[in-house]
């Protein structure tokens, strides 16, 4: 056993934003995070989407340029 203390849940590859109208696009099917992170009473801190942009800006070595807002609460448990 490690005895790390989990902090909560990162859903990644949670859904797929629609380009043309923003509409959320459960690429995987329906999540059950919620259910789970209720049984393991543990916070779910982020659901990540797929976002192709990411994986351009990498390529490119523009990692700098992507959008991390999604993250930002799985951050905040972090540095905590």
């Amino acid at each position: 056993m490690m005895h790390i203390p989990v902090l909560g849940f990162v859903e990644n590859y949670s859904y797929l934003r629609c380009p043309d109208c923003g509409k959320k696009i459960s690429v995987f099917g329906k999540s059950h995070l919620d259910e789970i992170a209720a049984q393991f009473d543990l916070p779910i801190l982020a659901r990540l989407p797929i976002d192709p942009a990411v994986a351009e800006a990498y390529d490119n070595g523009q990692m700098e340029t992507v959008n991390t807002e999604a993250l930002s609460a799985a951050v905040e448990a972090i540095e905590k």
